[in-house]
């Protein structure tokens, strides 16, 4: 018997001891092996940073206007947004936020709900539901009206990018108002002419992309299919004059390395330096995780706010600082901002002109002078 219960005792101590011990083993290699990225040196410090114009930003679920990032600025809104596109006067903001499209007004006291939106990427489509996209939007050049796809769902392979039920509406914004603009739109990116017309590309039964001009009646043929660069004086009308809202991507992807903002490492493996032009602002240590060595510093959803003196970081996931940093590039000094803050800024072709027509649409070039 007495035996019996030792047998008993070494199981179960074994079957305690070595999870525990396991446990124990990959707690202290996890530490030893993987170790987050971390700023260099945080100094942070407080500042104020106005700026000679209002904007949008956010801090955490709410959307506010103000000349400097403000938690306790007016809220216009509340919501988790997931997509944004500021008017060309940078008075009004549409925003995609818990599956609906918002428009918010500095002037006003109230939210729009302009309509339901969803996303063509859902894994699991509803077929033969109509929606209202959550991407691809623009506004007009005069602001007065904001454009949207609407879509239906169907078996498609992938997304339905080029979607065969697409059609292009118009909100306009003094009314209220919501017409269809264009059907069939089999498109998922347009831009406007100096008039009424529109410009978009669809793909041909080749597979080429086809850039069309809708000039309010009909519809025709730009150029040729995948045609690397159209000039201006073969587009629609004489003396073209294009409007086109660029993305947050656009931002990154073009403006950010025009104004020689970029992040660079001191040699393989060592630290890690915000540069904007010359000077070096600040610095991470290389962190290492299971996808491998990396930095917590990132550069989308990084921007400048008006005037350009003072620029947002991401620097999420740090070791020592998960958040956003505000940057006086004037004097190098930095500021930690509430959790989860977000500047909303709206490039477009009338302020930053550089750019090229393609068959695929306006793509967004660097600027050679800066």
């Amino acid at each position: 018997m007495a035996r019996r219960r030792r047998i008993w005792i070494i199981i179960f101590g074994t079957v305690i001891f070595v999870p525990v011990a396991l446990v124990l083993a990959l707690s202290i290699y996890w530490k030893i092996e993987f170790f987050p990225s971390q700023i260099i040196d945080l100094h942070p410090i407080s500042f104020q940073a106005r700026t000679n114009t209002e904007f949008f930003y956010s801090v955490g679920d709410e959307l506010k206007y103000a000349d400097e990032i403000n938690p306790a600025a007016k809220t216009l809104m509340r919501g988790k947004i997931t997509d944004f596109l500021v008017s060309p006067d940078n008075k009004r903001i549409a925003v995609v936020a818990n599956g609906q499209l918002l428009l918010a007004d500095e002037g006003s006291p109230t939210v729009r709900q302009i309509a339901r939106v969803d996303s063509i990427f859902r894994e699991r489509k509803p077929i033969g539901e109509e929606f209202f996209r959550d991407d691809g939007l623009q506004w007009s050049r005069d602001g007065k009206y904001l454009f949207l796809i609407r879509d239906r769902y169907y078996d498609s392979k992938g997304s339905q990018l080029f979607s065969q039920d697409g059609e292009l509406w118009r909100y306009e914004i003094e009314t209220g108002n919501m017409d269809r603009f264009l059907k069939p739109f089999q498109a998922y990116t347009y831009f406007f002419g100096k008039d009424s017309g529109i410009y978009f590309s669809v793909p041909t039964s080749a597979g080429s992309l086809q850039l069309e001009y809708f000039d309010g009646s009909k519809v025709r043929d730009i150029s040729t299919p995948d045609v690397k660069e159209i000039p201006m004086d073969k587009l629609a009308t004489r003396g073209e004059s294009l409007f086109f809202s660029f993305s947050i991507f656009d931002y990154e992807r073009v403006v950010l390395p025009t104004k020689r903002v970029r992040l660079e490492e001191v040699r393989e493996g060592g630290p890690q330096r915000l540069l904007i032009g010359t000077k070096s602002y600040i610095s991470f240590k290389q962190g290492e995780g299971l996808k491998g060595p990396h930095y917590c510093s990132e550069l989308f959803r990084s921007v400048f706010l008006p005037g350009d003196r003072y620029f947002l970081l991401n620097a999420d996931y740090c070791g020592n600082y998960s958040g956003q940093l505000l940057i006086d590039t004037n004097g190098g000094k930095y500021m930690e901002l509430p959790k989860d803050t977000r500047v909303y800024v709206t490039l477009n072709t009338e302020t930053y002109p550089h750019y090229r027509v393609t068959a695929a649409g306006i793509e967004a070039l660097p600027n050679p002078v800066e």
